[in-house]
């Protein structure tokens, strides 16, 4: 994790991580991890909730026989995991949102209210933590990571647009878009791929794999 990078908190008890499988608290993992960084995440995987409060995003995480919603709110210097639970109509359930109101309410990240915050059970940490994700999970979400950062950065170094890329690939640009957002339907295998036919280097390669196993351990 970047110093830089948002700090995510949650009320410690009262929030718990669903019971995800592989797959989806990955999927849980990446998304957060991408909020923690300060990127925009859009449709289908997140939508604004303006009922619950100003920055408050609910995240789709659909998984085997569930579909699970994590509601955020995204403030300048955390990301705070307002409820979690299992979507099983349309609509929002009003219950959910009033105690989303009220967690959001009672929450406000400033220094001098750290201490009082922790003592009344909000838990300042780590999508590690929260998701209770292993090592190698989160080695493999910060190298996905990693290698769809360099995939945009090199395509841009070369001055490809994504139809391009596409082209070169032999696939289409949303394929691509998908690529360098990490989606979840993208392997890491397909990742490489895309990298080498940019003339990526082992050494460079190396590089990046190293640079995101020194991230997943701080």
């Amino acid at each position: 994790m970047n110093p830089n990078d948002k700090p995510l908190v949650w009320l410690h008890g009262e929030i718990k991580t669903p019971p995800f499988s592989q797959a989806a608290r990955l999927e849980a993992g990446y998304a957060l991890r991408r909020l923690q960084r300060g990127e925009l995440l859009g449709m289908p995987l997140s939508r604004p909730m303006p009922s619950i409060g100003p920055r408050c995003h609910e995240l789709r995480i659909d998984d085997t026989g569930a579909s699970w919603r994590i509601v955020v709110r995204i403030d300048p210097d955390a990301i705070v995991i307002l409820e979690v639970f299992s979507k099983k109509t349309r609509t929002t359930p009003r219950s959910v949102i009033e105690a989303c109101k009220k967690n959001s309410g009672s929450m406000k990240m400033r220094e001098e209210k750290k201490k009082r915050l922790e003592a009344k059970g909000w838990k300042i940490g780590t999508i590690k933590e929260f998701l209770g994700l292993s090592d190698e999970e989160s080695e493999y979400i910060e190298l996905k990571m990693r290698l769809a950062d360099g995939l945009r950065e090199r395509r841009q170094r070369h001055r490809l647009s994504q139809m391009e890329l596409a082209r070169m690939l032999r696939s289409s640009q949303s394929r691509v878009a998908k690529m360098e957002s990490g989606d979840p339907s993208v392997s890491l295998d397909l990742l490489i791929r895309s990298l080498l036919a940019l003339g990526i280097s082992n050494r460079e390669l190396s590089r990046m794999i190293s640079t995101s196993r020194s991230a997943s351990a701080a």
